[in-house]
């Protein structure tokens, strides 16, 4: 029997080929999401591993490499948590950034700290004057009782910062 006497399908080849092209382009995109996220899978890794202890010197080092020295601005950020959370798995947190969202008044990005965290920096948003509103509410983990820290850091240079202390029954991180 020769290649020429067998008879292939116009539907056989389309179902083989289209079979081809989508193992060689998930190989593909799925190698490219695995060299992107080098560092998560390191830290995923390292998290599952070993017990973290929060390091307060750490949170406060990187506060104050948010704020670079900078001057705070008064009544920039608003943040709104509980007084008191029942499981720190899920703790609803909101803030506002009072500004106009035009030309350099809007914050380019704010940042969410839990201090008392392993992992103290939990979110960081940007926005853009497109936004229309520098306005997120969000839930978040906390280990234990901890202060919330949102830190706005302004188009113009300017930044802002705002603090609540949050009291948390049953932790979460570990």
């Amino acid at each position: 029997m020769s290649l020429n006497s067998k008879k292939y399908s116009r539907r056989s080849v389309i179902t083989f080929l289209s079979g081809l092209i989508i193992t060689v382009c998930s190989k593909a995109a799925n190698a490219d999401f695995k060299a992107g996220q080098p560092f998560r899978d390191r830290f995923q890794t390292y998290r599952q591993t070993f017990r973290i202890e929060p390091d307060p010197e750490e949170a406060k080092r990187i506060v104050k490499n948010i704020i670079k020295g900078r001057e705070l601005r008064k009544n920039l950020i608003s943040l709104n948590a509980p007084d008191i959370a029942e499981n720190g798995n899920t703790v609803p947190i909101s803030f506002y950034v009072n500004c106009s969202m035009k030309n350099d008044d809007f914050p380019k990005t704010v940042h969410i700290l839990v201090l008392d965290n392993p992992f103290p920096e939990i979110a960081k948003f940007h926005f853009t004057p497109y936004s229309g509103e520098a306005n997120v509410s969000i839930r978040i983990r906390m280990r234990t009782s901890s202060n919330i820290v949102a830190i706005a850091e302004m188009a113009d240079g300017t930044v802002g910062e705002t603090q609540s202390y949050v009291d948390v029954t049953i932790g979460a991180c570990s």
